[in-house]
């Protein structure tokens, strides 16, 4: 895990402090960090005091309290709204010390991509006065700030199985869903003869027979057509709620043996809405960003099995790219799409 210094920055001219820490892992798994509240609690504040959420909805227009604890006996309270909340992009929500209630900070955070992988992540907090800015500043928040933060990097590093890392690539495949007007979805994609909604409907199904065939676990019908972000938003949570609770069940396939259900959930279909979230985002006109550190790592892992890949027909042709090409375009390539992909080609 690589360290990184946490730089908090007040300005002289206005009554503003801003934070810039990087992270090494993606902006959706550090977007989710401060969104969820379990994965909120572990982090957030100095390593002497512990959590206690008192108050989440994680939305926007929705209400946040919590305490800080030391030795069992509360130290401090926050609480605050959420004014905007854009998935594994931006956050805004207020934040007001229960002990000072007349001072209310407006803060925007910002979760940017780094190229080569990781996140930039960048706090703007906004007070009414110098007086309740410097007042923060004084108070120790900095030793809290830098804590947590460290705090967070040893979180990240542990937090990435099954459940995890479906929630946050179906959040993505989500934003696009609900982005997508009805006239988009008879748009092309990048894979021969499916259009956009052909992107949404080959996940639902494949994987949800997949689960019924394999482990026995029924679903109810979906129709895909008559209403793609429905469908969608029901599919996902159904696929959720088995890797919340995957209860020691197994999947058999002739194919891939029995394995947990989790794992083989996050192998096969995971994996496949992460690399499918180009495809949709392509056809809706959209540049994707798959992460690409993740891009590289999963290349590295495909090339060794290129040629029985090919033969299982679920790649085309390899696409030629330049040797400086992203990780992304490299992938891509790699399993028959062409980087450069638009609607109207």
């Amino acid at each position: 895990m690589t360290a990184h210094e946490t730089a908090i920055v007040a300005d002289e001219k206005v009554p503003t402090i801003e934070i810039i820490r990087e992270f090494d892992a993606t902006p959706e798994r550090v977007f989710r960090a401060h969104i969820d509240p379990e994965l909120y609690r572990q982090w957030v504040g100095p390593r002497s005091l512990t959590t206690r959420i008192l108050k989440w909805e994680g939305n926007t227009g929705g209400a946040w309290a919590f305490a800080n604890d030391r030795d069992g006996e509360e130290i401090a309270a926050f609480y605050g709204s959420f004014h905007e909340v854009r998935a594994s992009e931006r956050i805004v929500w207020t934040f007001t010390w229960e002990g000072a209630p007349d001072t209310v900070a407006l803060e925007t955070l910002t979760f940017e991509g780094r190229e080569g992988g990781g996140t930039r992540l960048r706090v703007s907090s906004v007070f009414s006065d110098f007086a309740s800015r410097d007042g923060m500043l004084s108070s120790g928040m900095d030793v809290g700030v830098k804590e947590g933060y460290d705090k967070l990097d040893e979180l990240l590093v542990h937090s990435t199985g099954p459940a995890q890392q479906h929630m946050q690539d179906a959040a993505r495949f989500t934003t696009l869903v609900e982005s997508a007007s009805p006239e988009d979805w008879s748009r092309p994609s990048p894979v021969s003869g499916w259009a956009a909604i052909d992107v949404v409907q080959h996940l639902v199904e494949w994987s949800r027979g997949f689960l019924a065939g394999g482990a026995g676990i029924e679903f109810q019908t979906l129709d895909v057509e008559a209403d793609p972000a429905a469908a969608w938003t029901q599919h996902a949570a159904d696929i959720q709620a088995i890797l919340d609770d995957p209860a020691d069940r197994i999947l058999s396939n002739p194919h891939t043996g029995d394995m947990p259900v989790d794992k083989a959930i996050d192998m096969f279909y995971t994996a496949d809405v992460w690399m499918h979230s180009w495809d949709l985002a392509k056809a809706l006109g959209r540049e994707p960003d798959l992460g690409q550190e993740r891009c590289a790592a999963a290349l590295e892992a495909m090339r060794p099995m290129e040629q029985m890949l090919r033969d299982s027909g679920q790649y085309g042709p390899a696409v030629p790219v330049a040797d400086d090409a992203s990780p992304q375009d490299k992938l891509m390539a790699f399993i028959g799409r062409d980087p450069a992909w638009q609607p109207n080609r």
